[in-house]
């Protein structure tokens, strides 16, 4: 009869309660386009909603932004698209889940972006940086004009062309009632697809990060754009991207 070692049995029960910690309410993993997944979570405080994106890379690996701890059911659901290779924390201020998923998937790359390692590094051991380390595994890491280094903007390849997974640049919040939909739109983060006036405080060059959007928008290649706080958009990307920009 083998005996299980009771160090590994605690380390493996405190793993458990760590992760039990950090599930809180979410939605359904779904489908956005063949290859890119996503699910809504929320935070602990305030009514922000946030976004943690799967997209499944030419290896058949996985690829995690702005990662969310789910419950087990919907975690499940994760796994059986594929192994994890990488968990991007895609600032300082989306590491919530970062250390517990660090701790379930031990073989997968923790990185972020450079100018963000610092901040990162508070919370969860980084390995590499986005830009060293995802362009081999087919994500090319966009630094668009205007745009603060602290974020990036990834292009993930998808069935029929690219996604661009965005952060805080963009937001797409509906407005919605109650008190936690008051708070958001007071703070000009609800209601319109575009940049907030906490995205505002990401730029360096709002000129340059107009200009990218237009330039953008001319691609037809984007087959979604996803942000952290918002809805996905799977349709006319240019179109919307072009609206964003308008309201620049």
């Amino acid at each position: 009869i083998r005996v299980a070692d009771p160090a590994m049995m605690r380390a493996s029960q405190e793993a458990v309660v760590g992760w039990s910690e950090h599930v809180l309410p979410h939605g359904e993993l779904r489908e956005l386009v063949p290859g890119l997944w996503q699910v809504e979570g929320t935070l602990s405080r305030g009514p922000l909603p946030r976004n943690m994106v799967a997209a499944r890379l030419p290896d058949g690996r996985l690829w995690l932004h702005s990662v969310v701890a789910m419950d087990d059911a919907r975690q499940a659901q994760l796994e059986a698209l594929g192994p994890v290779a990488f968990i991007v924390v895609p600032s300082g201020m989306h590491r919530a889940d970062a250390g517990v998923y660090a701790e379930r998937y031990p073989d997968a790359r923790v990185v972020c972006p450079a100018a963000a390692r610092e901040a990162v590094e508070k919370v969860v051991r980084v390995h590499g940086t986005c830009e060293d380390e995802l362009p081999a595994a087919g994500v090319h890491c966009v630094k668009p004009a205007g745009l603060k280094p602290d974020e990036l903007v990834y292009e993930v390849p998808v069935a029929g062309g690219v996604a661009l997974v965005f952060c805080d640049a963009l937001f797409n919040l509906p407005d919605k009632p109650g008190c936690g939909g008051m708070i958001m739109r007071l703070m000009g983060s609800s209601g319109f697809f575009g940049t907030t006036r906490l995205g505002r405080m990401l730029m360096s060059d709002m000129a340059g990060w107009k200009a990218w959007l237009l330039e953008t928008a001319e691609r037809d290649d984007l087959r979604a754009l996803s942000v952290a706080h918002g809805d996905p958009i799977v349709d006319r990307c240019g179109d919307r991207l072009r609206e964003a920009a308008g309201r620049l």
